[in-house]
């Protein structure tokens, strides 16, 4: 049994300073699952962009777009998400994603990444490289149309999600 047969452009980028922690394949693997996992369909072409920013650029975002004054982990600036519907032949164009690894790497010296949110995640992300990998599937969901803070049942199939994603991802490169 196969999946949806979708195309996506994924153009990762690393703003000047930021070291690149993860390869741009896997970021672009763990979009691509992310997607498939949210309900890509058949024909769709999507677009996104996911970029790694420093603490002073989080927080200029952070600032702007949710007016909280300070770096955070992740933002996701959706466009369209998976279920709307477009004209044919025409890019769906998800949005971005940024991260901010100085800021991860923090909260894993802290122990507080993104707390355990169900099954599957009894605790926080133990590595840089973990964290990072959940804040990119968290980002690609939320442009996928995915709400945690909609409701507690919308919390519960996005994390739910999230953790299958990234047990999809770790265990077949894990295999390779």
């Amino acid at each position: 049994m196969s999946g949806p047969d979708f195309q996506i452009a994924c153009e990762v980028a690393w703003d000047k300073g930021v070291v690149a922690i993860l390869p741009e394949l896997h970021v672009q693997r763990l979009v691509a699952a992310s997607l498939y996992e949210a309900g890509a369909q058949d024909g769709d072409s999507i677009e996104l962009g996911v970029t790694f920013c420093d603490l002073e650029r989080s927080r200029e975002l952070n600032l702007e777009h949710r007016e909280v004054d300070g770096p955070t982990d992740v933002l996701s600036f959706p466009i369209d998400d998976l279920t709307e519907e477009l004209p044919e032949d025409m890019p769906r164009e998800l949005g971005d994603i940024v991260i901010c690894p100085a800021y991860v790497k923090q909260q894993v010296a802290d122990g507080t990444t993104m707390q355990p949110h169900g099954p599957g995640q009894e605790s926080g992300d133990s590595t840089l490289r973990e964290a990072l990998e959940r804040c990119i599937v968290h980002g690609a969901l939320h442009l996928a149309g995915f709400d945690h803070e909609r409701s507690d049942q919308d919390a519960t199939e996005m994390f739910a999600l999230e953790q299958l994603v990234l047990d999809r991802v770790r265990g077949a490169t894990a295999e390779a």
